[in-house]
């Protein structure tokens, strides 16, 4: 045989050799931590009689885990619509929605 084919022979069997490292594992995801709930509350309202704008909106969050809250808003045709909800553990938002009709929450109008 010829040096050239030695050389062929040598350089398949280094090739075949040659153990490929497999790909690194990608890292873990990263895991989401299990704080308490924490105890919060907002209110906010908007009354602008001149534009016939009246909502609002209230809610609370206690250490437990259960949310109270509602909102207001006066609809174009004179209706009020007030909902109040409540939310805790796997209950869902469990609302309670009331309309007062001819609702004039700025007292007389002009």
């Amino acid at each position: 045989m010829s040096s050239i084919t030695w050389l062929a022979y040598a350089f398949v069997l280094v090739c075949v050799s040659v153990q490929v490292s497999p790909a690194p594992a990608p890292a873990p995801a990263p895991q989401e931590e299990n704080y308490p709930p924490m105890p919060y509350e907002y209110k906010y309202d908007v009354e602008d009689q001149e534009k016939l704008l009246y909502f609002g909106a209230n809610e609370s969050g206690d250490a437990q885990g259960k949310v109270v809250g509602g909102y207001k808003v006066l609809h174009p045709d004179g209706r009020l619509m007030t909902v109040e909800y409540t939310v805790q553990g796997d209950s869902g938002f469990v609302p309670i929605i009331k309309f007062e009709q001819n609702a004039n929450p700025f007292g007389k109008r002009k």
